[in-house]
C-alpha cells in the first residue's frame, strides 16, 4: 500500500513520535523511508554574512537530527535516508513529497498555542491540506 514513506522531523517530541510511527510503518510495508528536515530561511536579516552563518548552523543542526534518526531506524532494522531542505516548512515538505512520489507523509502534531493555531494554522494542518498523498498526523 505504501511504497515511499516520508517523515518530517525537527527534533521535537512530536517529531520523535512521528519517526517511531514511520519506522514501524516502513518495516510493516517494507517501504522506502526518508526523513526530511526543513531549514527555515529567516525572513528578516541584517547582513548577508549573518544569513550564511545562520543557514549553515541550522543545516548542521538538522543534519545531526537526521543522523540520529538514521541510527534509530537502523536499530529497528529499517534503512532511512535523511534529507535537509530549505524553505517554509509546510511548502518544502509538500514540494519534496510531490517531487519524490511519496505515498505517505508522517508528521507530528506540533504544540502551538490554541490562539496561534487558530489564526495561523500549523505545519501539520497545511501539509495535510496540500499534500497529494495520505498524511498521518501523530499525536
Amino acid at each position: 500500500m505504501f511504497e515511499k514513506i516520508l517523515v518530517a522531523i525537527d527534533g521535537s517530541p512530536a517529531s520523535e513520535k512521528a519517526l517511531a510511527a514511520a519506522v514501524d510503518l516502513a518495516a510493516h510495508y517494507k517501504a522506502n523511508l526518508t526523513s526530511v528536515s526543513v531549514a527555515v530561511t529567516p525572513e528578516v536579516v541584517g547582513m548577508i554574512d549573518e544569513v550564511d552563518e545562520l543557514s549553515q548552523s541550522t543545516e548542521t543542526h538538522f543534519r545531526r537530527i537526521g543522523e540520529a534518526a538514521v541510527e534509530y531506524a537502523r536499530t529497528r532494522g529499517v534503512a532511512l535516508r535523511s534529507v535537509v531542505v530549505r524553505g517554509h516548512a509546510a511548502d518544502a515538505i509538500v514540494r519534496y513529497t510531490e517531487s519524490e512520489g511519496v505515498s505517505l507523509v508522517v508528521i507530528g502534531q506540533h504544540g502551538h498555542s490554541r490562539i496561534t493555531r487558530f489564526f495561523l494554522g500549523s505545519t501539520s494542518d497545511r501539509v495535510s491540506e496540500h499534500c497529494p498523498c495520505t498524511v498521518m498526523i501523530v499525536k
